[in-house]
């Protein structure tokens, strides 16, 4: 039986990016579904990409609930067998990339297919590429999470790599693909803001996913240092 496949493009203030990376997922051809979800934007995000209205579905937040809650609510109105996120604000983008992504779970190869872009980097060590909101995944494998998903905001990578730790896991380059950054896109008020919100919830989700997994004194150092770094976060966001 031939499995469906699924687009979800979570997006929030993407208005510049969007519509082309609906451009491609469209002319690709190859999922039965594509969603868009804007979450509560404040630009024209929404409008940019009505002109693919019916080929897409648009799901509007009337406001900002954070990227995971755009992702659940994505796959809970979708019926693909194989879930592709795509992040709004990719650039350069091909159907080669996608086709990358795919196929290892279209074989049955891989449960889960990260897509690494193009981040900051110091040689090889490339800490973000496991972060990344590129990623294929199977349809029974991240429904049973979906309860616990939402509300996770930037920290739900982190929760779905750890949900996956022991399913078959697949990283694919993408070398001509990056993100853009937050201050190629914001104000440098608004990318500070949104750049400590983003840790903040990477934090929250590291200290519960990880934190067993560490020696008890080493546990206690650990979830201490990270408190005091969230009630500073706080502090700056208050």
């Amino acid at each position: 039986m031939k499995q469906t496949l699924t687009v979800i493009i979570p997006a929030f203030n993407e208005e510049r990016t969007l519509s082309s990376v609906v451009e491609i997922v469209r002319s690709w051809g190859k999922a039965a579904e594509i969603f868009v979800v804007d979450d509560g934007s404040t630009d024209q995000t929404s409008k940019s990409v009505r002109q693919f209205v019916p080929d897409i579905r648009l799901i509007r937040h009337a406001k900002n609930q954070g990227k995971a809650s755009a992702m659940v609510d994505g796959v809970v109105k979708s019926r693909g067998d194989i879930i592709m996120f795509l992040d709004a604000d990719t650039v350069g983008l091909t159907h080669r990339d996608l086709d990358a992504m795919v196929t290892p779970v279209i074989k049955g190869s891989a449960d889960m297919v990260l897509g690494a872009a193009r981040f900051w980097s110091a040689g090889k060590f490339e800490p973000f590429n496991s972060l990344t909101g590129q990623r294929v995944i199977l349809r029974k494998h991240i429904m049973p999470h979906i309860p616990d998903m939402r509300g996770l905001g930037y920290g739900v990578e982190l929760f779905l790599n750890k949900k996956h730790e022991s399913l078959r896991v697949r990283t694919v380059r993408l070398p001509h693909v990056f993100i853009l950054g937050k201050l190629d896109k914001q104000t440098l008020p608004d990318a500070f803001i949104t750049y400590i919100k983003e840790i903040r919830e990477l934090l929250l989700q590291l200290l519960t996913q990880y934190a067993d997994e560490i020696g008890p004194h080493a546990k206690r150092i650990v979830k201490e240092v990270i408190r005091y770094t969230l009630r500073i976060i706080d502090m700056l966001l208050s």
